[in-house]
């Protein structure tokens, strides 16, 4: 077992889901749904793929990573997410059919960015955004990513490019009611509450953040989170504490590499059996009944008799 490290915000990530327990309510309880409506539009459930970049191919015969995950998203009857790539790579993506938002480097070429918002939009996006937990490098300075230089965007320059397109907005790896509060005022419609697989050492796991968040902003944002989403039971508490649907990340990664599409239908379907069974234990009957009530923090449990 890997030794904690305070520093690595991925262990504290997990640990943060781990930190909340779950009361029980079983009267009048029922079989559960998962359907979910993100962006006006409904799936089958609330778990999304992740916005991944330059999956390769890891396998004869087998086809890149990208493509394959987008497939078991259609089939999964999940929304699909995409990270940094050329516009042809995305056209490919969106030739299998699945729904898909488009999320794009904050790009210090700012052509670049406005090029592949466009892209999006005229080859049928759900919704497009921008990662800006991607400016910096570890060094401080702004980030070169495949080769590509990075910049940091003002609220500013944020409200123009969302303006731009008649897509939802979307905002990736906000971490602070600051920025999530910038984000409405720049006319977003939705955010990712993520940390981007531990960029920053002590990040404050997300899941930490969304009450906060979710105070802050009301209805104004739809709101997503993602870092070490990787079982139902994680959904699940995401959702109590005020998500709107999440991402499943680098857990999928070695059902992906293994056995592709097939492979990560089966890793999310059990996710989405321990999601759809954590409902039907606490009286949830569709993923907007759960609530933050329903969850116990470890720090407010009392101390046992000694």
């Amino acid at each position: 077992m890997k030794e904690f490290d305070p520093a690595n915000a991925n262990m504290l990530a997990r640990a943060a889901f781990d930190s909340f327990m779950v009361e029980q309510r079983l009267v009048s309880s029922t079989v559960p749904s998962l359907d979910t409506v993100i962006f006006g539009r409904r799936y089958r459930t609330p778990i999304m793929m992740p916005a991944f970049s330059h999956l390769p191919v890891y396998g004869e015969g087998r086809e890149n990573g990208m493509i394959e995950y987008a497939r078991a998203a259609g089939a999964l009857g999940a929304l699909n997410w995409v990270g940094m790539g050329e516009n042809d790579s995305f056209r490919n993506i969106m030739a299998v059919g699945t729904d898909t938002v488009r999320i794009v480097k904050p790009y210090a070429d700012m052509a670049k960015i406005e090029s592949q918002l466009k892209c999006a939009e005229e080859s049928g996006a759900v919704a497009v955004g921008i990662d800006i937990d991607h400016s910096f490098s570890s060094a401080g300075g702004f980030d070169l990513v495949v080769g590509e230089d990075m910049t940091c965007l003002s609220e500013e320059t944020l409200k123009r490019l969302a303006g731009l397109t008649s897509l939802p907005f979307v905002i990736k790896g906000v971490l602070s009611v600051r920025d999530a509060e910038a984000c409405v005022r720049a006319g977003v419609k939705g955010i990712v509450v993520s940390h981007h697989s531990g960029r920053l050492p002590y990040a404050v796991p997300p899941i930490y953040m969304l009450p906060a968040i979710k105070k802050a902003v009301g209805d104004a944002l739809e709101i997503f989170v993602d870092c070490s989403v990787d079982r139902g039971a994680d959904a699940f508490k995401a959702l109590a504490l005020g998500a709107n649907a999440v991402s499943v990340g680098r857990a999928m990664w070695p059902s992906l590499q293994k056995e592709g599409q097939a492979g990560l239908e089966a890793y999310v379907n059990k996710m989405n059996d321990e999601l759809r069974m954590m409902m039907a234990f606490t009286g949830s009957e569709t993923v907007t009944d759960i609530e933050a009530t329903m969850l116990w923090h470890a720090g407010d449990l009392p101390q046992p008799i000694r």
